[in-house]
């Protein structure tokens, strides 16, 4: 089987399926149900890597937006802390999902169905108003207790885009690196995984998906896991990791990574086939279509 074919057969098979398509809706349906009976809630919106159609079977989590009042984000006539409020957000879902493992990650509440797939991840966010072309503009926790601007119609918007002008490549080649990133436990944000792919066009010029992926981990590996400046200028600094330990943890996978996709696509050019399949195992962690 060609190298090629492997990468189909690998992206037929991280593609979600309708069961694990109806599983996620359950899970959504679930929680922003709750959500809304719990809080004066504007919205609860589906946001992240199933909104873009960039998510991967049994690992993306289903991220929800919860858009909240802002009496519920401030107090004595101050915002509160994001801290405070995905307190707040925790203990009710908590109260709601008794049997749930409910948890924090930085920015969202993390609720971890017993089923162990697709964790709704909630991030609490306060309209702000219209911005580029009248779309919303929210604030969401930062991490460190503050609030940083987002605009996920926007966003979402620049990444289809740049997947158009890919002729659909840009989405399989962020479900190969999701993948990538499962094999390795990569610590590294599926955001700004798609944003530097939309960002660096490395999808437009016609090419394999191996000398896409080949690109794309060569380029991630060179930035060496740096937060990437939000080509929109809404998010600031849009981060790859949470801590510095989790970036270099990030830096060395992204290296040996690279390194032996770059062999992978020289072994191929040059007919060495079983050299070529053999670099990209290394790659994938011995999670590679053998046939």
């Amino acid at each position: 089987m060609a190298v090629s074919d492997r990468f189909k057969t690998l992206l037929d098979r991280i593609e979600p399926s309708p069961t694990t398509q109806q599983l996620v809706e359950s899970h959504r349906a679930s929680v922003a149900s709750h959500l809304k009976s719990a809080f004066a809630a504007n919205q609860v919106k589906l946001i992240g890597s199933h909104a873009r159609g960039t998510a991967i079977s049994n690992v993306s989590d289903v991220d929800l937006l919860l858009v909240l009042s802002r009496s519920e984000v401030t107090w004595g006539g101050a915002r509160s802390s994001s801290q405070s409020v995905l307190g707040n957000v925790r203990r009710e879902l908590q109260a709601r999902f008794r049997n749930t493992d409910i948890g924090r990650d930085g920015q969202a509440v993390v609720v971890d169905f017993g089923d162990g797939r697709h964790p709704v991840d909630v991030v609490p966010g306060v309209y702000l108003g219209p911005g580029q072309d009248n779309y919303p503009v929210y604030e969401i926790p930062d991490g460190d207790g503050g609030w940083m601007q987002t605009s996920p119609e926007v966003h979402n918007r620049f990444i289809a885009a740049a997947n158009q002008r890919s002729g659909n490549k840009l989405t399989g080649v962020a479900q190969l690196l999701k993948f990538w990133r499962g094999t390795r436990n990569a610590p590294v944000s599926s955001f700004h995984l798609e944003l530097v792919l939309a960002d660096s066009g490395i999808c437009t010029v016609p090419k394999s998906y191996a000398a896409a992926l080949a690109e794309a981990l060569a380029l991630l590996a060179q930035r060496q896991g740096r937060a990437l400046q939000d080509p929109l200028g809404i998010s600031g600094w849009v981060s790859a990791t949470n801590t510095e330990a989790k970036r270099q943890q990030l830096a060395a996978s992204l290296r040996e990574s690279a390194e032996h996709a770059r062999a992978a696509v020289s072994s191929d050019a040059y007919g060495s086939y079983p050299e070529a399949y053999r670099q990209w195992d290394i790659v994938f962690n011995g999670q590679f279509p053998k046939q």
